[in-house]
């Protein structure tokens, strides 16, 4: 990925080995300008790595599967970065490395771009599938845009405790969304849905979620850990993008899920042939849905965090979901 002039970045070995901050509270500067958001202090610390990754930021989730064991880290400089960036630079482009960390526990962890109100793009290691998955921002046909998960951008697996390179980009004027993983880029296509023009870009955020692979997996019996060094967020010239040789990614490979929080229907994005779909609380209790077209209607749903079981002829998928 072509970069250009650079919005924000990080190694952390500038940091001493301890806490970010003294406070979690979402306004608290800690080390390197850092905010961090539930939790406690100790869940937020420099750590040293190995050789190549001198020290870099690691971050502990909690024990059980509600949004309290959620975490986030970000600087409140990047919106006026962005504001004043050259103009002309309006392709916003990132890369990461990832310590996908825990491996006995569930997590989705990584970074994402957002605006005010909504994500925009985002890319995430998911500890039980071993697996990159992206987050977008997209419109569903006939539907109102939102911010999904994307499963199916590659088949490669991830061990616990292993550096990944990653990379993601947002065009601001075309809505065109790619992804890098393991040095291989592709642009993002979604059956039923497109990007979304014009989103503002107000803050990169280091994120992590409790997540689980089906109904019946208990939640997390311990901390979760993962690890993120050597970002790096740039504005970038459109002239200058060269993704004319990126290919797409195979449609049918690709399945989204979203809106997440959802109101009153959930999506499902995708060419495969969905075979069923089963949705269960977090008791394991399996709930009353039925697909109609690409939605689940949610309205009988009580406020609070579900799973849902996707069967497909390539292999099953599972994702967590809110119902506000």
């Amino acid at each position: 990925m072509t970069f250009g002039q650079v919005l924000e970045s990080d190694n952390y070995n500038s940091y001493p080995v301890g806490n970010v901050s003294t406070a979690t509270n979402g306004t608290t500067a800690g080390v390197g300008g850092m905010i961090v958001t539930t939790g406690v202090v100790t869940n937020y610390q420099i750590v040293t790595g190995d050789a190549a990754h001198a020290n870099y930021i690691q971050v502990t989730g909690g024990s059980d599967g509600t949004t309290g064991s959620s975490r986030s880290v970000s600087k409140p400089s990047f919106s006026t970065a962005w504001t004043n960036r050259t103009a002309g630079n309006n392709i916003i482009k990132g890369t990461v490395e990832i310590f996908t960390g825990t491996s006995t526990n569930k997590h989705a962890s990584g970074m994402l771009i957002a605006s005010a109100t909504a994500g925009i793009v985002g890319i995430r290691y998911n500890s039980q599938t071993k697996t990159i998955n992206g987050m977008a921002y997209l419109l569903p046909t006939g539907g109102t845009p939102a911010f999904y998960n994307i499963t199916g951008l590659t088949t490669s697996t991830f061990p616990a405790n292993t550096w990944v390179p990653l990379g993601y980009s947002y065009n601001t004027i075309t809505g065109e969304i790619t992804y890098n993983i393991g040095g291989v880029s592709q642009i993002l296509t979604v059956n039923g849905a497109t990007t979304v023009a014009g989103l503002v870009p107000a803050r990169a955020q280091i994120s992590s979620s409790p997540t689980k692979l089906d109904a019946q997996d208990a939640d997390n019996t311990g901390p979760t850990t993962f690890g993120i060094d050597n970002y790096r967020i740039e504005a970038s010239n459109t002239a200058v993008l060269g993704t004319s040789d990126i290919p797409k990614n195979n449609i049918s490979s690709v399945v989204a899920i979203g809106p997440n929080p959802a109101s009153d229907y959930l999506n499902i994005l995708t060419d495969r042939k969905i075979n069923s779909i089963s949705i269960y609380d977090m008791s394991g209790k399996k709930m009353p849905a039925q697909l109609k077209g690409n939605s689940i209607e949610l309205q009988g749903f009580n406020s609070g965090s579900y799973l849902i079981e996707i069967q497909t002829k390539e292999g099953n998928i599972s994702e967590k979901f809110i119902k506000k």
